[in-house]
């Protein structure tokens, strides 16, 4: 039976999920259209599942996937509210030298980061999965998707705070208990 979780992310404030490169004017860029791609949300979803489930519980590798087998669900990017994401803006990181109490020489660090009140992500299964492992694997992604509480860079630094919903699966508290079990299995 084919499947899809759906997802909404309320931004707390601006975040950034980086290229890995420098762009004019700036020591680290975001994507030009993906702000939020789905390999980024698959990551912190996956290491969200590990810190509540457990480095060992299989159920993350039968979600995941594993060095064994893929996984039988396909992340797609987030995509806006509006109908595009806004544009990125520059910020300025400085270190602070612990014994002057002034900028260090050569530690300024200009990002950039961008903004959205919103944005919508989904999760489709691959293929089929059977009754019961479908119903566990949906509710291992509803809940690690509303347990993340910031995602992509600088976190401790007030980047990335966010709230998300599964908008298509019902939790209640015997679903989460349901979900803990899954630490033992």
């Amino acid at each position: 039976m084919k499947s899809t979780v759906e997802f909404e992310i309320t931004f707390h404030g601006p975040f950034r999920v980086s290229t890995g490169h420098a762009r004019s004017g700036v020591d680290s860029s975001v994507p030009d259209s993906e702000r939020l791609p789905n390999t980024s949300l698959k990551g912190v979803m996956r290491a969200t599942a590990r810190r509540l489930l457990g480095e060992e519980a299989a159920i993350v590798g039968e979600v995941f996937g594993s060095y064994r087998h893929e996984s039988p669900w396909r992340w797609k990017s987030a995509k806006p509210g509006t109908s595009s994401w806004p544009a990125p803006q520059p910020a300025a990181r400085v270190r602070i030298d612990p014994n002057t109490h002034s900028a260090s020489e050569d530690m300024l660090a200009v990002s950039e980061q961008t903004w959205a009140e919103r944005a919508e992500f989904r999760v489709e299964s691959r293929g089929h999965l059977s009754g019961e492992t479908l119903r566990k694997h949906r509710l291992v992604l509803a809940v690690t998707g509303q347990a993340i509480h910031s995602l992509g860079a600088e976190t401790r630094r007030g980047l990335g705070w966010v709230g998300i919903s599964c908008t298509n699966v019902e939790l209640d508290e015997r679903s989460v208990a349901e979900f803990l079990e899954l630490k033992q299995a």
